[in-house]
């Protein structure tokens, strides 16, 4: 079988195990603990059936098992749960009907079931002690290599020492082409120019690629290419789902956080001060201005799960914990957490704290008044709009005081048509889509198997045990966020310094330390460099939680330099590059690839934030893919197609395809044709067709073409029609898109 059918034949099996088992934890094990194990537990096993354990539960009872692998939909459990026959299982009442549905989905996907751990799981105290991302970070001391020319700063001497180790080097640096491509790509998300690609290549000052990183770090579109990244993390989109017929489901007001979060890049923002605006913006005491509370927006543009309070909680929950500690913290809504040591009761703590916060009804603006001739149009027609109401209003004063309830419905097209106008004119000032603090916090309860109707003990509104310790005190300031926020930046916090400066390695490396990047529990991969991960971290945080400095010293290393030049050395023993024995090659994503169309046609937009756009249907924007309307329900087929992150839940890592529509979209999209034909025209200053090649191979792949190319091309150009250089322009984007940051 072919190597890489293999592989992915395997990695199937396992993510659709994973889903099993998931399967099983979400739906399957809590009705166990509710309304078996009282009869079939450890304490008592009536008629010799316990199920509290896999392997007793495939045991079976006195009578036999209960599963039938060959026959899954006609296994004994499931005419226990049906009532077919005389024992009826739970004896006191039949489950619901979605409930036994779901038992029949579980036996026949196999009756998936995690292996029994023989310790405790949820232990806080021996996770502490036994995990990685729960013990103390110390900042090691930089090892010593045989080889210390080869390295440019720390991060050499910690991935060097691990290459010696299997007696082999960092790889040779990449030749300036490259190392231009890959520093634009990465930093802005965009390409050079052929005038910055010779001017960087034909500069023999020492310091030209230093000075080249800070320039790009300073450049504004630094936070374009960077807020991309974090908005897949907080399942940003401009609305809300679904939510019912005959609802505006959009969000006007979303980019408003879009926007803070490029500008927060753009201003290297501390990483601790970036977390805490977004947690608690509102709190006096959190430090953010009043165009901070834009930052609130991270739980907000979520999903609304037709307006289940319950849903919209654990989904704020969801995208604090694993988004800023890499924690599954929703996993213990119904019971305790099957592996991390985080108790049922934790979650519930955190729930009082969501529960505690409101939208209001009014959004606050941000002090960001617009100025210009939209801002200008939109006061008259807001001053209209009024004028029309007072009128109606006085015109109506008798039925306003007899008849109040037919005058407020009366009334209520003029407000809506005031509140549409503020939420869509491209002048009115920006509001943030902000939580504020009830009068009254909520005392929270846990809900007996999440169900809202079976009420548990009263626990306190306080943080996770397992990162704040025993002692821990409850919340005092409000409903607590604030409180959260800075137990989530504490210095004592083992998560959050860790998993931000993996995703950061992530993204500039284009492989994570640690492989799973929102999940640092106790079924996590260890970092392949766990010392270089904590002197990483620690130096983060020694660093006033700069992230331009993190990347800066990413980006200086001679381990990023390195060619990507297969070598064979390790093929064996790390296929996946995990030592960095060379870098890493990644394809361009959806928003690069169509951002380098728009650069190398011509007509990309500059300017940086605004109202989001409809990007996908002619007359198509000049903006980057970043200012797209991203509809969660509806999202458009080409993001799908080249594998955008879903706005429904929060996206840690993005799936890499190849598909036939991926090419069959570069050949044949209105959008690809549009900006090829432009491309084509850029070069009307010269009528010699080679030269006319030359200078569309330089705009697009940043190269010359080889003389072998030129043929070629010049050899189509004389057989095609008049637009062959259209053509030939439209398989230059194409290639583009298909090739490598390497």
């Amino acid at each position: 079988m072919n190597t890489l059918l293999a592989l992915q034949l395997t990695l199937l099996l396992l993510n659709a195990d994973t889903a099993g088992v998931d399967f099983f934890e979400a739906k399957i094990r809590p009705v166990f603990i509710e309304h078996c194990q009282k009869c079939h537990g450890s304490s008592k096993q009536q008629g010799g059936f316990r199920l509290d354990t896999k392997e007793h539960f495939f045991k079976g009872s006195d009578s036999g098992p209960v599963f039938n692998p060959t026959k899954p939909l006609e296994s004994k459990l499931l005419k226990l749960l049906h009532y077919q026959g005389e024992l009826k299982m739970p004896p006191k009442g039949k489950l619901p009907d979605q409930v036994i549905s779901d038992f029949s989905e579980w036996v026949n996907k196999g009756a998936p079931w995690p292996a029994d751990s023989k310790k405790k799981p949820n232990s806080i105290t021996g996770a502490n002690q036994d995990h990685w991302a729960f013990k103390e970070i110390k900042k090691p001391t930089p090892p010593k290599i045989a080889q210390p020319s080869l390295a440019s700063n720390d991060i050499d001497l910690f991935i060097q020492a691990k290459l010696e180790q299997n007696k082999v080097s960092l790889s040779p640096q990449a030749d300036k082409r490259t190392l231009i491509r890959r520093l634009y790509f990465v930093l802005i998300g965009l390409p050079p120019t052929p005038q910055e690609v010779e001017s960087f290549i034909n500069d023999s000052d020492p310091k030209a690629y230093p000075k080249l990183v800070n320039r790009l770090l300073d450049s504004p579109h630094f936070g374009e290419r960077w807020a991309r990244h974090w908005l897949d993390l907080a399942r940003y989109a401009d609305n809300r789902g679904y939510i019912g017929v005959g609802v505006d489901r959009t969000y006007p007001y979303a980019y408003t956080f879009r926007d803070w979060v490029i500008q927060s890049f753009n201003n290297d923002l501390p990483y601790d001060k970036f977390l805490t605006y977004q947690i608690a913006a509102d709190n006096p005491k959190s430090g953010a201005s009043k165009s901070d509370l834009a930052a609130l927006g991270f739980f907000t543009v979520g999903r609304r799960f037709i307006n289940n309070q319950n849903d919209i909680i654990d989904d704020r929950i969801d995208v604090l914990c694993r988004t800023t500690m890499g924690l599954t913290v929703t996993c213990a809504r119904c019971h305790d957490h099957k592996y991390d040591p985080i108790p049922t009761k934790d979650y519930y703590s955190l729930y009082g704290v969501f529960a505690s916060s409101q939208e209001p009804e009014d959004l606050p603006d941000l002090g960001l008044e617009g100025s210009g001739p939209e801002a200008q149009e939109f006061q008259l027609e807001l001053a209209k709009l009024i004028k029309e109401k007072e009128k109606f209003e006085t015109d109506n004063a008798e039925i306003k005081i007899k008849e109040p309830r037919k005058f407020s419905e009366s009334i209520k097209p003029y407000d809506n048509r005031i509140k549409q106008l503020k939420a869509k004119h491209p002048g009115s000032p920006p509001k943030g889509m902000v939580l504020f603090d009830k009068p009254s916090p909520v005392e929270p309860v846990v809900f007996i198997r999440g169900n809202q109707g079976n009420r548990g003990p009263q626990v306190p509104r306080q943080f996770l045990e397992v990162v704040s310790g025993a002692n821990r005190t409850p919340f005092k300031q409000g409903s607590g966020r604030l409180e959260a926020a800075q137990a989530i930046v504490s210095p004592n916090n083992t998560l959050t310094s860790r998993v931000w400066v993996n995703r950061v390695w992530a993204h500039v490396f284009g492989n994570p330390l640690v492989k799973t990047p929102s999940d640092f529990g106790v079924r996590s991969d260890p970092p392949s460099h766990p010392e270089l991960l904590d002197f990483l971290a620690s130096n983060l945080m020694e660093d006033h939680w700069s992230t331009k400095n993190l990347i800066r010293q990413m980006l200086l290393s001679s381990t990023f330099k390195q060619s990507s030049s297969p070598r064979q050395e390790l093929q064996n023993n790390d296929p996946e590059n995990s030592l960095l024995i060379r870098m890493n090659r990644r394809r361009l994503d959806f928003e690069t690839m169509h951002d380098s169309m728009l650069a190398m046609a011509g007509t990309l937009e500059p300017t940086v934030g605004g109202r989001s756009v409809e990007m996908f249907t002619p007359p198509f924007s000049s903006k980057r893919a970043l200012y797209a309307f991203i509809d969660r329900q509806n999202l458009p087929g080409v993001l799908r197609t080249f594998d955008f992150a879903l706005p429904d839940t929060h996206s840690p890592q993005r799936f890499i395809t190849s598909v036939p529509q991926q090419a069959l979209y570069l050949l044949n999209s209105p959008f690809v044709e549009e900006q090829a034909a432009k491309l084509s025209l850029r070069f009307k200053n010269t009528d010699d067709p080679a030269e006319k090649v030359q200078a569309m191979y330089r705009v697009a792949l940043q190269r010359s073409p080889t003389n072998e190319e030129v043929t070629s091309a010049l050899e189509f150009l004389a057989a095609s029609t008049p637009d062959g250089f259209k053509q030939l322009a439209q398989v230059l984007l194409a290639s583009n898109a298909f090739q490598f940051i390497d």
